[in-house]
């Protein structure tokens, strides 16, 4: 008897239940990888697991394993059972695009992490959208803050925050680390080359939100004191707070940015 044979003989008398607690500690390509083609009984376990989360573009990850998340993340199969995506273009220029293309088939997704996408990326993936109500957990964050700040030069404070509240109108957590870029100027119109406008309210120094949050309970971010005391109106059951204090976003001549 070889030793894949007596591997699997050994393996076949494991609980499924056990199974799935120990493949949390691997990776999904890891899972797969080992115990897939070991007889029909693991492939079944594989294709019918509830899947454990997927982290692309995280440190050390080589283009042979990225190019087997982009393959198998986007069969109908896998993509209707993610719950849990942590997407990082730190090391990577194309998982921000990747994920612009796929998301709208990730329908049972709850916690979304992005880390490092591009603007354009990030407009992408906004732009293709419709409401997911599974998500309960959404994550925008930066490995510095000069590269926050940079991503996103010109644009106005909380510009994104009523298309994010739209979009996942059952969030529980959020995290939003956008930084302002102290280099940029801002007049009462700004125009993003990415078919984007924004268009400062008349005596607002953000942008204003339409959407409340009716289900968060923690959020974090990185403000002005005056939108945080704005945005309060719109997260009525609010629990937790996590607050990094900024200028307003606004040129240092602008008559509002002292007010």
């Amino acid at each position: 008897m070889t030793l894949k044979q007596t591997m699997t003989t050994t393996l076949e008398h494991i609980p499924i239940e056990l199974f799935y607690e120990i493949f949390i500690y691997f990776q999904f390509h890891e899972v797969f990888n080992i115990f897939s083609n070991l007889n029909s009984r693991f492939a079944a376990i594989i294709n019918n697991m509830p899947l454990i989360p997927v982290y692309l573009g995280s440190n050390g990850m080589n283009i042979a394993v990225t190019e087997f998340y982009y393959a198998n993340l986007s069969q109908l199969n896998i993509s209707c059972r993610l719950i849990k995506l942590c997407v990082s273009d730190t090391l990577a220029i194309d998982n921000g695009i990747w994920l612009a293309e796929h998301v709208s088939t990730f329908i049972n997704l709850r916690h979304l992490s992005l880390i490092d996408i591009k603007r354009s990326s990030f407009e992408l993936i906004l732009n293709s959208l419709s409401p997911i109500k599974s998500l309960i957990m959404f994550s925008l964050r930066f490995s510095t803050d000069s590269r926050a700040a940079y991503t996103f030069l010109g644009v106005p404070e909380s510009a994104y925050y009523d298309r994010i509240f739209h979009l996942f109108p059952s969030l529980r957590v959020c995290h939003l680390f956008f930084r302002r870029y102290i280099h940029s100027t801002l007049d009462s119109q700004f125009v993003l080359p990415f078919d984007s406008q924004f268009v400062l309210p008349f005596g607002r120094a953000f942008m204003p939100i339409q959407v409340k949050l009716l289900n968060l309970q923690s959020l974090a971010l990185c403000c002005s004191p005056r939108f945080l005391e704005y945005l309060f109106e719109y997260l009525p059951q609010l629990e937790q707070l996590s607050y990094k204090q900024t200028a307003p976003w606004l040129p240092r001549e602008h008559p509002l940015r002292y007010n």
